[in-house]
């Protein structure tokens, strides 16, 4: 304590010499661990330039301009994909019960009367024959039903009719002999599917291509399968054939017409030589033609909507 006292100044600046060297000390240490930071982030930074620079394909200005041709490619492939699948006639629906009943029924009861006073092209009366209490595809409504509640299920209700009526005038001027069953996917009423058609030839795709399937039995010449067929490619609403079956009659009179083989194109004429509609129909279903009889005709379809969002496209255009 003597010496302190005696040499107070130096002692002062001896321990303000300590405490900058300390806080020294203390920079220095904190500067090295940046600086060590700093060269574990470039090398990171580096080898990431490396593995894109070694990439295949290398993020080059030539690379960025080609990728972006091919967005702006699928961009229209897309684009030309919804454009056909939309082609027709579109659909305006009802979510009213009491209107969309009634047009139901009003639907039945005036078919029944049609197909009985049918004619046939050369204006001879031909009634084409269904089964009692018919109502094609909608039995569930024959009789007088209370209205469905939910807004929705009416609205789908009723865009089943609207597909159904065309399907139905289509076979109707097809001139069949009978009208034996049209099934449809039943989704306006819990726990009750209907009609399914098989996951391996439908078109449906979850988030993208919604669809409604039926089903269409009928007998007739095979004039009035070919006829029915070739009204449906004209796409007045975007239904889609996706299977055909044929039952053909038994006994000695069944006449088979020479060199017809098990292709249907060759049956009946109206798809040309796409060979994208011959892989879509079972081998199954390609039977020989039958002329001159009565032959029993199963037709499965479905009408395609398209429920990819509008904004899709922007979004393509514009990762950002």
């Amino acid at each position: 304590m003597g010496f302190i006292k005696k040499n107070l100044v130096f002692c002062v600046f001896v321990l303000i010499c300590v405490l900058v060297f300390g806080v020294g000390v203390f920079f220095a240490m904190s500067e090295a661990g940046k600086v060590k930071k700093s060269q574990r982030t470039f090398e990171t930074s580096k080898n990431q330039l490396n593995s894109l620079l070694y990439a295949n394909p290398a993020p080059t200005t030539a690379n960025v301009e080609a990728a972006e041709q091919n967005v702006a490619k699928l961009i229209a492939a897309l684009g030309a994909i919804r454009e056909n699948l939309q082609r027709g006639s579109g659909l305006t629906t009802s979510s009213d019960g009491v209107s969309v009943m009634a047009g139901l029924q009003q639907f039945i009861f005036e078919h029944q009367k049609i197909v009985e006073a049918h004619e046939n092209s050369e204006g001879i009366p031909a009634p084409i024959l269904i089964p009692e209490e018919f109502g094609f595809g909608f039995e569930q409504y024959v009789d007088q039903t209370p209205p469905i509640e939910d807004s929705a299920k009416i609205a789908i209700l009723d865009k089943q009719r609207q597909i159904v009526t065309y399907l139905v005038t289509q076979l109707i001027q097809s001139d069949p002999r009978s009208i034996d069953a049209i099934q449809r996917e039943i989704l306006e009423i819990e726990g009750e599917s209907g009609f399914m058609i098989d996951d391996v030839v439908s078109a449906r795709v979850p988030g993208a291509i919604d669809t409604m399937a039926y089903s269409l039995s009928f007998s007739g010449y095979t004039s009035s399968l070919r006829s029915f067929l070739n009204s449906l490619s004209k796409f007045d609403l975007p239904i889609v054939v996706r299977s055909i079956s044929v039952e053909r009659p038994s006994g000695s009179e069944t006449v088979v017409s020479p060199g017809s083989g098990n292709n249907l194109d060759e049956l009946f004429g109206i798809f040309g030589n796409d060979d994208s509609v011959e892989s879509e129909m079972p081998q199954e279903t390609q039977m020989p033609v039958i002329e001159e009889n009565i032959s029993n005709f199963t037709v499965v379809v479905e009408f395609i909507e398209v429920v990819l969002p509008d904004a899709s496209n922007e979004e393509l255009s514009d990762p950002a």
